[in-house]
């Protein structure tokens, strides 16, 4: 029976390309390169939107909320054998008054709640629960299109978010995955991963899921 894996992410699981707007197609995206190297015995399920973020609610970015919409997502595609939230890099706004740790809790309610659904709907099956640490910023952002809205306080913020992630993936029970250890932002716009890091990523990720389920 093949293994169902949901990835919930913002603009870097649904393939922003920084260099025209657009997106990247199925077979450039990580998502899309995990799905080619696992084969025929998983099935990736991507669930990437552009401006996504954890739990905040804003009306010139509607749908945006993370945590408002996992329950839909997650019970129309159940069953599944695991879940992944990468979640995080549209916390990091001046008006959302960020921490990493604040982040990190915002980013594993959502996953608690997808626990619970899964849970809830199929009680006694197993499936595996992810906590991926947003990409951190590079000092590109400071000189690209996202620039009005970083500083150099905000870019430090990213860069100490995946040990808040590890620590809170620990406390809630979750698996945890370091994008970061495998691939960094392009130098575009310093937050949106280019096509060799899709690649970097997506290799990892197909290779960290097979030593898993």
């Amino acid at each position: 029976m093949k293994k169902r894996i949901m990835i919930y992410g913002d603009s870097n699981t649904y393939g922003y390309n920084a260099e025209d707007g657009g997106r990247f197609d199925e077979n450039t995206r990580w998502t899309g390169v995990c799905q080619q190297l696992l084969g025929d015995r998983y099935i990736i399920v991507e669930e990437g939107l552009n401006g996504r973020n954890t739990c905040h609610y804003s009306p010139e970015a509607p749908f945006r909320n993370g945590l408002a919409y996992i329950l839909p997502c997650v019970l129309s595609q159940l069953p599944l054998d695991m879940i992944c939230v990468k979640l995080g890099s549209n916390d990091f706004s001046p008006e959302l008054e960020p921490t990493p740790e604040r982040v990190a809790e915002n980013a594993a309610k959502v996953l608690r709640l997808a626990r619970e659904a899964s849970e809830e709907a199929y009680p006694g099956r197993s499936c595996k629960y992810v906590l991926m640490a947003p990409l951190k910023a590079t000092e590109d952002v400071l000189k690209g299109d996202f620039a009005e809205g970083f500083d150099d306080e905000l870019v430090a913020m990213t860069e100490a978010a995946p040990e808040a992630f590890r620590r809170q993936a620990e406390k809630d029970g979750f698996l945890f995955f370091d994008a970061n250890m495998h691939a960094v932002c392009g130098k575009k716009d310093g937050v949106h991963l280019d096509a060799e890091n899709h690649r970097k990523l997506g290799e990892a990720m197909a290779e960290w899921i097979k030593s898993i389920i």
